[in-house]
């Protein structure tokens, strides 16, 4: 019941693209500027790769990683760098489209569905891949508390957690240090879109 006079004071108040997001269901209970936050404390998490990599086991780290894992360069932190990417362009698209809405007095029915579309594939970004990216990237670098005889089975079954093959792999540092950066962007870009509410 409560819902169904929600959905009555939008349709009375003329708040097309309100209610249009309260009928979408997933992620419609989270605001533009909820979601921003969000995707900032998924940039924190990434963040988190220096510290796990760090404190890994001695025995990891001597024979997989080196005895310094901050200037190591595995594979993953290419999939860090994509779920970073994924998450900025997520906020971003998401900051845009909570200013422009912002910027329109009288929104149309065409333009409530443009907007709860484009919100919805900006949310599909970062919900989806960028989410899936880190909790990949904190699994792979956390997978060396499990002892060196789990890795030594994993590289021995062909799946080499911190092998550092891949062509665009940074320092694990380096990752670190831009998911960080971004985390603190983002989640000031979350407080200025929430002003604008």
């Amino acid at each position: 019941m409560h819902d169904r006079d929600r959905y009555t004071r939008l349709v009375l108040e003329g708040a097309e693209y309100e209610l249009l997001r309260a009928r979408r269901g997933l992620l419609s209970r989270w605001s533009i500027p909820q979601k921003i936050r969000r995707c900032s404390y998924l940039l924190f998490a990434a963040s988190t790769m220096l510290p796990i990599m760090h404190f890994l086991p001695a025995a990891v780290k001597q024979q997989y990683v080196g005895a310094n894992p901050a200037f190591s360069r595995v594979s993953f932190t290419a999939l860090t760098l994509f779920s970073v990417c994924c998450l900025l362009v997520a906020s971003l698209g998401l900051a845009g489209t909570a200013t422009y809405r912002d910027r329109i007095d009288d929104i149309s029915e065409q333009q409530a569905w443009s907007l709860v579309g484009i919100e919805g594939l900006f949310s599909g970004i970062g919900f989806v891949s960028g989410f899936l990216g880190v909790a990949v990237t904190l699994a792979l670098s956390s997978v060396g508390y499990a002892g060196i005889e789990t890795v030594d089975a994993l590289v021995a079954s062909g799946v080499d957690p911190y092998h550092s093959r891949a062509g665009i792999a940074v320092t694990v540092a380096t990752a670190s240090a831009i998911a960080f950066c971004c985390a603190i962007t983002v989640f000031v870009l979350g407080v200025f879109t929430e002003s604008l509410e």
